[in-house]
């Protein structure tokens, strides 16, 4: 399995936002949504029931999603983009919990499944065709899992005994939550205004070909209810301010700064003075960039600032101790069977936390009260001293761990799978950013080489974790320093990739120092994107290697900027 998180970009562009005072997009009362939700799991519920092979689950969840891009570029407007929808997701398991419908088809393929249905819902008028649409849904959704349930069976006759016999879902006790949120109100006309006068920074940077500023708004609204009790209305409100540039370089090579601040509240934004900060600073890094060398695969010792290091465990930790993926015999399985052994030097714990709103002083794009299968969320200690101790769990239980730790999760429109909410790597012993530095100078002339590296930011990365592909990740870093051994001063670098596969890189990590910064992002993943985050403090690793990047071949622009610098 890939998986993939992006740490830098924001994808769609919605929500209705206006001058205060406030004016939301009008939808059905959230209680008259919720009655309906509880109404039809009555009316079907029993009905399934009683049929020979049961629904013995049903979920409803519907999700309001609006969002608004507003965004500036070279000094101009460049769009103000509303979007709102309202989709549905019925889940029916049938069959038993020990044998249901979601059990997976081993050695069928990918594309032998059936496309997930989603339905998308009104807005506005009376409930009636919600209801409708409810059972109808419901009633697809079933026989579909019936049908698929003979499948399972047959499956299960004719392949080897499983290695993890456990169950397909557990029991969890019913979530009540009432926890509604305001509208978010901003002023669009002024940000209008500021994101066409801050992207106009731009046009004093000619090695600049495209960049844009803008502000991006999400609210979401969710509602669920199943058939053991579960009513949850809450809801989930995102700002975030981006700013991002590219160029290309002389041999080729597409080089691309964003930056960005995520909050939670309209009252956390940036001023101006920081977004126009923010804006300059993306300029200068990637015209820096644009002349710096590029350098050749190597090896050898570095540091992974605190952001960097945060992507870096999502990515070669995070995924592998997804609850799903110990039971599925075509992952890799990396630490299934270590359970209580060390696995990270014992300096290091490692925690998700989900309910952790804020770190510090920044909101976390990963925060839930109640996950989408209806389980409330819960801080789980993976790793103490270096220990593992726990999985990520969903409703599907695996072998040594029977319940959900509130970590089913999902992009509408997807299955539920055991996902990262607040990652956080916490480090005993750490020691400040300029001795971890000494401590890096001091590995490379212990290793005979000529300079080390330190990795200040990463735009994503992704990670296989399936056995038909080697078990490595690649992390895809911005801006990369030569530290040299010999006292010259640092020296940025470009077009490398971070490689490597996960139990190597881990045992070389040798301390931890700084203090710990938070990357907020979305990662995608089977169930789709969701967002999360990821902290740490900066980790001296012994031995990275790194690889050239992917380039392009065309030559930079022929024409340069009009009038030339402003």
């Amino acid at each position: 399995m890939q998986t993939r998180s992006w740490w830098g970009l924001v994808a769609g562009s919605l929500f209705v936002l206006s001058a205060a005072p406030a004016a939301s997009a009008a939808v059905t009362p959230s209680e008259d949504v919720l009655a309906v939700l509880k109404g039809a799991l009555g009316e079907v519920s029993e009905q399934l029931a009683k049929e020979p092979d049961p629904a013995y689950f049903v979920e409803y969840e519907l999700v309001d999603h609006r969002e608004l891009t507003i965004q500036g570029s070279h000094g101009a407007e460049a769009g103000t983009v509303p979007e709102h929808l309202r989709s549905l997701d019925v889940d029916v398991r049938v069959g038993s919990m020990q044998l249901d419908s979601t059990h997976k088809l081993r050695d069928q393929g990918f594309f032998s499944e059936t496309p997930r249905p989603q339905w998308y819902v009104g807005f506005d008028g009376p409930l009636d065709p919600l209801r409708r649409q409810l059972l109808r849904a419901t009633d697809d959704v079933f026989r579909a899992g019936r049908a698929r349930l003979v499948k399972v069976r047959s499956n299960e006759q004719v392949k080897v005994a499983r290695t993890d016999t456990s169950a397909d879902f557990s029991a969890a006790a019913a979530v009540t939550l009432d926890a509604p949120a305001p509208a978010i109100v901003v002023d669009t006309p002024a940000w209008q205004a500021l994101t066409r006068e801050v992207s106009s920074i731009y046009l004093h940077y000619p090695e600049v070909y495209d960049s844009a500023v803008q502000l991006v708004v999400t609210e979401d609204d969710r509602w669920i209810a199943t058939n053991e009790g579960t009513a949850v209305r809450d809801a989930w409100r995102h700002l975030r301010v981006a700013t991002w540039a590219q160029t290309v370089a002389d041999d080729g090579m597409n080089l691309s700064v964003y930056d960005y601040v995520d909050v939670a509240s309209a009252d956390h934004l940036p001023d101006r003075a920081a977004i126009e900060a923010m804006t300059r600073g993306v300029a200068e890094r990637v015209v820096a960039l644009r002349h710096a060398p590029v350098i050749d695969p190597w090896t050898g010792p570095a540091i992974l600032r605190g952001r960097a290091a945060g992507v870096f465990f999502h990515e070669i930790f995070g995924h592998r101790i997804e609850g799903h993926r110990q039971k599925d015999e075509d992952e890799g399985q990396t630490f299934t069977n270590r359970v209580g052994q060390s696995i990270l030097p014992a300096f290091l714990s490692v925690v998700d936390d989900p309910t952790l709103a804020r770190l510090g002083n920044v909101d976390l794009n990963g925060h839930y009260a109640v996950d989408d299968e209806g389980v409330a969320a819960e801080r789980v200690p993976l790793v103490e001293h270096g220990v593992l101790k726990n999985f990520l769990m969903s409703r599907e239980p695996v072998a040594g761990f029977g319940r959900s730790n509130g970590h089913g999760r999902r992009q509408p429109g997807n299955a539920v799978v055991a996902r990262q909410g607040n990652l956080m790597v916490q480090a005993d012993g750490v020691i400040p950013f300029p001795e971890l530095r000494k401590r890096l100078v001091d590995e490379v002339k212990k290793q005979g080489k000529p300079w080390g590296l330190i990795f200040d930011d990463i735009s994503g990365g992704f990670t296989f974790t399936g056995r038909s592909t080697p078990n490595s990740f690649a992390v895809q870093p911005v801006t990369v320093w030569r530290v040299y051994a010999d006292g010259r001063p640092d020296e940025l670098v470009r077009g490398v990739d971070l490689i490597g596969t996960p139990l190597t890189t881990f045992a070389n990590i040798l301390a931890a120092g700084g203090e710990t910064e938070v990357f907020n992002g979305v990662c995608g993943a089977e169930s789709g994107w969701v967002p999360v985050s990821a902290s740490a403090p900066s980790l001296l690793v012994k031995d990275v290697e790194v690889q050239r990047r992917e380039k392009g071949n065309d030559r930079p622009p022929l024409l340069g900027v009009p009038g030339g610098a402003r």
